[in-house]
């Protein structure tokens, strides 16, 4: 009889579950989801085991959970204690407290200098707390920015309402304030045209960042404006809606040369500092050149690449993806890319389920099937960088971009996922903590979606819901 009782019990779970993934068959069926292209893989962590799937071995567009191929293979190849560093010489001689000679900054690709996630990285101030430990206050000379380590371009697959945008920033060898100027606006009523009112930080000197054209008007619906023009180039024009009745609304683009704005700014923090340069003595070095003997005068370090790939992952930071990817590769990009690509395939991942188009996942020619997001996901939950990638994961109702999915249980604690989103694509990759105590890797994919946002986020949270009360 008990045996009887026990597997009607089981019978009746298996029934259940079958039921509740019918139900979620049956909702990707209907009209408003048959249209897009979907896929899903479900795997426990512990077996590898298949739990469900959906087009799982399909190749998509991932968007920004492409950036777990790339932080997952910066830490295992670089090390989770790997730095950028940016060196500082100087040439000529010092007598008494003058520098007669060039002051000259060798950078690395560190994306993290004097940037609003890595406060303590002031390469500025380290800089001339070096020039006061040497005694100078004069330097009769120029500063000279190295900025030849690597030939960074902008990635030829990007659409063209990206490249001039905040999140479309590129690292250079020499970095500064996330390679990105904020643009403000000042909003009256619905309907009217907004302001510009400033541009920070702005260039000192010509050529300056220029708007040429202001078609930005206010509208409900938060921030719609887009920033249009040569993303190499000064001359800007910006389109879209912002909200009304705003007295200093920003929107943020990208600095066209990030290693003058460094020249310039330190410049300035130097004179601010007691220590005297010409503020229009600088040169910018692009490509190689050969300079008188340097002696070195100090080495500044970025935080450690742990700390690096959790701001990545938590907030989707673009410019530190891409420059992994040059770190990855010894400065040269494409071999970057190799890297990664090579470093998946060794993990087992089949080579007709990625593409690897660039570093963070804006290229729509980029191409991820589920089920390789989900057997990256496996290894990394077994590597003994575990700790490392887990604290990078966004978690449901508490950090980065999955902060407002859902602060209520049970999705709050027991969810954290890295999030891509760019139109018609949303994508989510990560772990589930289950009823029973399961540690289920899961992907979504939406390709091509018809249906809102809103719509999406409902069914994912809905489905992460069943996949927790049922395995």
């Amino acid at each position: 009889m008990m045996r009887f009782l026990t597997i009607l019990v089981v019978f009746r779970i298996f029934a259940a579950l079958s039921q509740t993934i019918g139900d979620i068959e049956k909702k990707l069926s209907q009209p408003d989801f048959s249209s897009s292209v979907i896929g899903i893989s479900v795997k426990e962590v512990s077996s590898k085991k298949v739990l469900f799937e959906k087009n799982s071995h399909l190749h998509l567009v991932p968007a920004s959970i492409l950036k777990l191929f790339v932080t997952y293979t910066a830490i295992e190849k670089l090390g989770s204690n790997y730095r950028f560093k940016t060196e500082i010489y100087y040439s000529g001689s010092i007598k008494n407290d003058t520098l007669k000679g060039n002051l000259v900054i060798k950078g690395y690709g560190d994306p993290t200098i004097q940037s609003r996630f890595f406060s303590s990285n002031q390469v500025l101030q380290d800089i001339i707390q070096s020039l006061k430990e040497k005694r100078i206050s004069y330097i009769d000379g120029k500063i000279i920015i190295l900025n030849n380590y690597f030939q960074p371009k902008v990635n030829g697959n990007w659409v063209y309402e990206d490249v001039n945008n905040y999140y479309a920033a590129i690292p250079y060898p020499v970095n500064i304030y996330d390679n990105q100027y904020h643009l403000y606006f000042r909003s009256d009523a619905a309907n009217q045209y907004a302001s510009v009112l400033k541009i920070e930080p702005q260039y000192y000197f010509q050529p300056k960042i220029m708007v040429l054209s202001n078609e930005v008007i206010a509208k409900e619906g938060g921030d719609n404006a887009f920033i249009y023009g040569d993303p190499l180039g000064y001359e800007k024009r910006i389109e879209g809606s912002i909200p009304p009745f705003q007295k200093e609304y920003s929107i943020e683009g990208v600095l066209p040369d990030p290693a003058r704005m460094f020249a310039e700014s330190l410049a300035s923090a130097m004179n601010a500092e007691g220590i005297h340069v010409e503020p229009t003595k600088y040169m910018v070095y692009n490509d190689t050149i050969t300079l008188p003997k340097m002696m070195l005068l100090t080495t500044s370090y970025s935080p450690p690449l742990s700390e690096i790939v959790k701001v990545t992952n938590l907030f989707s930071i673009n410019l530190f993806a891409e420059a992994m990817v040059y770190a990855i590769g010894n400065g040269d990009y494409n071999q970057g890319k190799k890297v990664v690509y090579n470093t998946l395939i060794k993990i087992g991942i089949h080579p007709s389920e990625i593409n690897i188009d660039d570093g963070c996942g804006l290229s729509r020619n980029n191409g991820v099937s589920a089920n390789a997001m989900t057997d990256l996901l496996i290894t990394m939950y077994n590597s003994a960088n575990k700790e490392v990638y887990l604290n990078s994961l966004p978690v449901a109702g508490k950090t980065g971009t999955m902060k407002n999915f859902s602060d209520t249980y049970p999705l709050k604690d027991n969810l954290r996922c890295k999030t891509g989103y760019f139109k018609r694509t949303r994508t989510y990759a990560g772990y589930m903590n289950t009823k029973t105590g399961k540690t289920l890797s899961i992907c979504i994919m939406f390709n091509n979606a018809s249906i809102s946002s809103e719509q999406i986020k409902q069914f994912t949270k809905d489905f992460f819901q069943t996949m927790y009360n049922h395995f």
